[in-house]
Parts: structure tokens; C-alpha cells; sequence
């Protein structure tokens, strides 16, 4: 996703309209990637309605000259580092998108249930939910799964990660500050993948508790490099 150099500019004088597509615009000058180079990338604005079965985003960050020279090597560290994520990824999966779970079999209580934040979906449970997750035995194998720190329906929460019915990890997470995303690793042992190509991967709420809301699902080779 591309960022503007133009924080002290009016928008009217680097957003230009495209000559012969009245409702079509696009950033002059001021687009760049986010890298430690900088590269141009300039952005074009259609329409809404257009947007068939297309990704689409509504915001963007906005830099002066200086203030950008000073952040771009830390946008440029950041994507290195998902680039090596990538890479090590055996599957990834988006909790909370129903027609996505059928692929892992997603199984679940009736008491499972999507949650949207930022934007972004997930889901929670006061009991359970799990899913079969592609693995590779000839390597060791770690479970990435990512939670919101200011989620005030589905924290505090204590529950178990359970790997093929043997418990791996049992997080216990409070709410917290700044509220963002983030993410926890659990390797998992390596009798549990040995010979297999899927795992049964199964979320447990404690007696009294809950099911975090869980905004992602990623299976990575532990020894990747990263």
C-alpha cells in the first residue's frame, strides 16, 4: 500500500482528474512505496460502484518530505519482515469468513461467532471452535495466531490451544495499551506433526471464561528464516 508525501499540501493541488474520465483521479507526484528506497507509486481514485470484486482501501498515510526520510526505513524493515513471513507460510486463514473456514473445516458451538474490528474480521466463542490446518513433517512447525489488545467483548479471556486433542499453549490475555493487533507464536511439538500433512487445530474456553477473538490463523516452518 502505497503512502503520500503531501501532509503539507492541499489535497486539490496533487489529486488531478484523469483528462476524459470525469469521475476517475489520480495522486501527481506525491505516491510512494513503502520502502527504504522510496520508489513513486502513484495512486488512482475511481468510482465505488466500480470496485467489482476488487480490494480497495479508504486510508493512507500522509507525510511531509521529512517526516517521511524519517519513517521509511522503519516501513522498509516492516515489509522485509512479512515478506519472510510469507515465505515460511505452510497456510494462513481468515477466522470469521464463513465461505474461507469451509476450507479448513471449520467446526464450532453455536456460541462461536464472527467479530468485525477495524475492519477486520475474526471470531470468538464462550466454549470452542476449531479447524484443520495444513502442516509439513519435515519441519517443526509453529502456530502464529493473532488477537486485538482493546477487543472489550472477548477480553479478559483464558483458554486452551489444542493440537490434534494435546494441549499446546493455554493464553490467558487481558485487555491492554495502545490497542492493536498482534500476534503470538506456539511451536508445537514435533510428535504432533510427525507423519501428517493436517492437524485439528481446537480453541477451548476455560470453565468461566472465553475464546479470544482470534483475527488470524497462520502455520509457518519454525525453522524459516525470519
Amino acid at each position: 500500500m502505497p503512502v503520500f508525501v503531501a501532509a503539507e499540501r492541499p489535497v486539490a493541488s496533487w489529486l488531478k482528474p484523469v483528462a476524459g474520465t470525469p469521475t476517475r483521479f489520480q495522486s501527481d507526484a506525491v505516491g510512494r512505496e513503502p520502502d527504504a528506497v522510496g520508489r513513486a507509486r502513484e495512486v488512482g481514485l475511481v468510482p465505488f460502484y466500480r470496485l467489482h470484486r476488487r480490494t480497495y482501501s479508504t486510508y493512507w498515510d500522509l507525510f511531509t518530505p521529512d517526516e517521511w526520510e524519517k519513517e521509511k526505513a522503519g516501513y522498509a524493515a516492516e515489509a522485509e519482515r512479512l515478506r519472510k513471513l510469507e515465505a515460511a507460510t505452510v497456510a494462513w486463514l481468515q477466522p470469521g469468513e464463513t465461505i474461507f473456514e469451509r476450507e479448513f473445516n471449520y467446526q464450532g458451538a453455536s456460541d462461536a461467532t464472527p467479530q468485525r474490528i477495524q475492519g477486520r474480521p475474526g471470531r470468538r466463542a464462550s466454549t470452542w471452535f476449531s479447524y484443520e490446518v495444513p502442516v509439513e513433517p519435515g519441519h517443526p512447525m509453529t502456530l502464529i495466531l493473532t488477537y486485538f489488545s482493546g477487543d472489550r467483548r472477548a477480553l479478559p479471556a483464558s483458554f486452551d490451544i489444542l493440537v490434534n486433542g494435546q494441549p499446546v499453549a493455554k493464553p490467558e490475555l487481558r485487555l491492554s495499551d495502545p490497542q492493536r493487533f498482534f500476534d503470538i507464536e506456539y511451536p508445537l511439538p514435533r510428535d504432533l506433526v510427525a507423519g501428517k500433512d493436517k492437524v485439528t487445530l481446537r480453541l477451548q474456553a476455560r470453565e468461566g471464561s472465553q475464546v479470544a477473538t482470534i483475527f488470524g490463523v497462520r502455520m509457518i516452518r519454525g525453522d524459516a528464516e525470519r
